[in-house]
């Protein structure tokens, strides 16, 4: 089987550093903090109505999902050491070949590809993010433009089990089905040759019988913990202004990402022994999100939002060596992984009175998995936000996601605000994911 740890397709998504939009259930297209508009909608930092600077650091938000407790699982089976109870029951009937002995070696060839086989389909992903922000928001006039500059660093993964040693152990069990071990003799070469991929066999020169069989294990389960993490550095400059009641923004940016695609046994998987550069890809990019908002004359804010419209794929590479026996012959080879970077669209629809505000978010475009195998992501959102007479904030919030419902994520935080300095914090999750967030801001 194989572990793939892969980045989210949604590799963009910055809700999760935002721990106001955190706690409303990742809300912040048409109502995002202006301090971290350029994370949502660039636009939003013409919409707030009280003009004012920013500077927000530190912002950190880290997320850690393991639905299928694959940690657990892993440990569990290697603490089993079925690969080596099936050499050891291997190397049993190769010296004292007889029907009693086989039996051993079918059931743990057995409980092997029962064990592997529980292990494919399991996932698990994580993310770490850290960053600020400073610029300058309001609606002083119409023919006035608001800015933001950010800076994000951090790292994604995620991943899904692919289980692929079935076929083997299924043939093993077969091949050695077919063999009579109390007596060799009842063997031909003709049967054996068929099975050459699981066993060898001498015959005697003297009756032409076969006289010894023996059964050749793998040397290693094709089981493998395959990592891809993606650690991206960022840099952006959100610029807003207002066409007579509409507001338009737009964020360039400029991205370095180091995509690392590593492999391990998963016999091994918790050895540490490699240097990180065979495995690590580099790339910068350029990028762009445009926005706009708008308010209504209701009372309701409405935004619309689409983030890099310039689509990009990261290959990930290993160093491979042309001649094992020398060191200097490696070369960096494609492995077949990558992440695909696509543009996302985000409707978001809020309002904003004195003491309260709520919002809803949808995702217009549902994010592919970075495999096949991998579940999409399409969420739709919605939080409440009450106010404490500007000293203070309570958050709630849910998020749905429309392709896996097993994956929604209720959501809690809080805000104190005392003479212009902000300090929220938020927690996300369920009974397999968890969230937190926190930010530290200054608004004068």
């Amino acid at each position: 089987c194989c572990l793939l740890l892969l980045t989210s397709a949604q590799l963009s998504g910055q809700a999760g550093l935002d721990p106001r939009s955190m706690a409303m259930g990742g809300t912040g297209v048409a109502v995002a903090n202006p301090a971290t508009a350029a994370f949502f909608n660039p636009a939003v930092l013409s919409i707030e109505e009280q003009r004012r600077y920013s500077l927000e650091f530190p912002i950190i938000g880290a997320r850690f999902t393991d639905p299928d407790d694959l940690f657990g699982q892993l440990d569990a089976y290697q603490d089993q050491g079925l690969a080596h109870a099936l050499q050891k029951s291997i190397d049993e009937v190769n010296a004292f070949p007889s029907e009693t002995n086989i039996s051993i070696v079918i059931d743990d060839l057995g409980n092997l590809n029962a064990a592997l086989a529980d292990l494919g389909g399991r996932a698990i992903g994580a993310e770490l993010l850290a960053g600020g922000s400073t610029g300058y928001s309001g609606q002083d006039s119409a023919d006035q433009f608001r800015w933001q500059v950010y800076v994000i660093d951090g790292a994604r993964l995620g991943g899904r089990i692919a289980y692929r040693d079935g076929d083997y152990l299924s043939g093993f069990l077969a091949a050695v089905d077919q063999v009579d071990f109390d007596n060799l003799a009842n063997n031909t070469p003709a049967q054996l040759d068929a099975l050459a991929s699981y066993l060898t066999y001498e015959v005697n020169g003297v009756t032409g019988e076969v006289s010894e069989v023996t059964l050749l294990p793998p040397a290693e389960t094709q089981s493998s913990l395959e990592h891809i993490t993606a650690i991206r550095k960022e840099v952006g400059v959100a610029i807003s202004t207002r066409i007579g009641d509409l507001a338009v923004g737009v964020t360039p940016k400029f991205t370095r990402l180091e995509l690392f695609d590593y492999s391990v046994s998963n016999e091994t998987a918790s050895e540490s022994g490699f240097n990180s550069d065979d495995y690590i890809s580099n790339y910068e990019d350029f990028n762009i999100d445009v926005g706009i908002a708008q308010q209504l004359d209701n009372g309701w804010t409405v935004g619309l939002a689409a983030r890099n419209l310039i689509a990009h794929e990261y290959a990930g590479h290993r160093l491979v060596l042309a001649d094992e026996n020398d060191p200097m012959s490696g070369v960096m080879t494609p492995t077949g992984n990558s992440l695909d970077l696509t543009p996302t669209v985000h409707l978001g629809a809020g309002r904003q009175e004195e003491w309260w505000t709520v919002a809803v978010d949808l995702d217009l475009i549902a994010q592919e998995g970075l495999l096949p195998q991998l579940p999409r992501d399409q969420f739709l959102s919605a939080g409440v936000e009450v106010d404490l007479a500007g000293w203070g904030q309570l958050r709630g919030g849910y998020r749905l996601n429309l392709d896996d419902s097993g994956r929604n994520v209720a959501s809690v935080g809080i805000g104190v605000s005392p003479f212009g300095i902000h300090v929220d914090v938020a927690l996300a999750g369920n009974q397999n994911e968890v969230g937190a967030a926190v930010q530290l801001g200054f608004r004068f």
